[in-house]
């Protein structure tokens, strides 16, 4: 009897610690040492650049095997436990409709704000507020400002007017961008923190709703670069979220501060 619970602690000690290794390997973080970041709109008349400090960022996206590891430590996010003012009914709707081993590395999707900002608490990290997201996230492959780069420019274009994501693509086939970071364009939407945060327009009082002004011509006399149309669909489709949509084109990474 006590040979076998010493090796039932054997057994349960090797699978953590081999997990562990994975997880580290997968969830290396990348440091960004900072930057400019243009705001889409301009504020108050103001074209400045906005300064973010240094910062990691997680080097690929969440995989749906390390969020099913984050659920085993927190089952107060599972499915059967989760309400739905925290995530709707779609919430990891995928994991029923696909074989579990075979998406073990692809991005986790169907999360909600809520569940992406636990896991990210969880490991001592956190969600990517809007400009740190936009300042590696704007990136080619060897340009900082992907804008000015016409080849990716025409691929991100391509990618969101075709609706042509790769949710179901393993994350060691990801391209990198300017800063070494995977999966960042082309792959999935991607939460960030600050994704409801009310951004000051210059529209005059009587105003009009927000869809009305992203597809008018009121928001390119607004923008600091009107061209620049890859970032009105970026600010036009997190201006559509609610914190417990969960989307099936719609994954995360964390952060931590520098």
């Amino acid at each position: 009897m006590f040979f076998f619970s010493i090796v039932i602690v054997i057994l349960i000690n090797t699978s953590v610690f081999a997990y562990s290794n994975d997880f580290k390997l997968k969830n290396d973080m990348i440091f960004i040492s900072g930057g400019k970041y243009y705001p889409l709109f301009k504020i108050k008349n103001n074209y400045e650049f906005i300064k973010v400090s240094p910062f990691y960022i997680d080097k690929y996206p969440v995989t749906n095997y390390d969020f099913y590891y984050f659920l085993i430590n927190n089952p107060k996010w599972n499915k059967n436990n989760i309400k739905t003012v925290f995530a709707d009914k779609n919430y990891l709707s995928h994991w029923d409709e696909l074989k579990f081993e075979d998406i073990y590395y692809y991005p986790v999707i169907n999360v909600s704000w809520f569940t992406a900002n636990a896991y990210c608490e969880f490991y001592g990290k956190r969600l990517p507020k809007i400009d740190e997201w936009e300042l590696v996230g704007s990136s080619s492959k060897l340009n900082p400002i992907g804008k000015n780069d016409p080849e990716y420019l025409q691929d991100i274009l391509n990618w969101y007017t075709d609706d042509k994501f790769n949710y179901l693509l393993n994350i060691n086939n990801m391209k990198k961008n300017y800063w070494g970071v995977y999966g960042m364009n082309g792959v999935i939407w991607e939460w960030v923190e600050d994704f409801n945060s009310v951004i000051m327009l210059n529209i005059d009082s009587e105003g009009g709703e927000l869809e009305e002004f992203l597809y008018c011509g009121a928001a390119a006399t607004e923008s600091i670069d009107p061209s620049d149309y890859v970032a009105f669909m970026r600010f036009s489709f997190r201006s559509s979220l609610q914190a417990n949509y969960t989307i099936y084109t719609l994954g995360f990474r964390c952060v931590k501060d520098g």
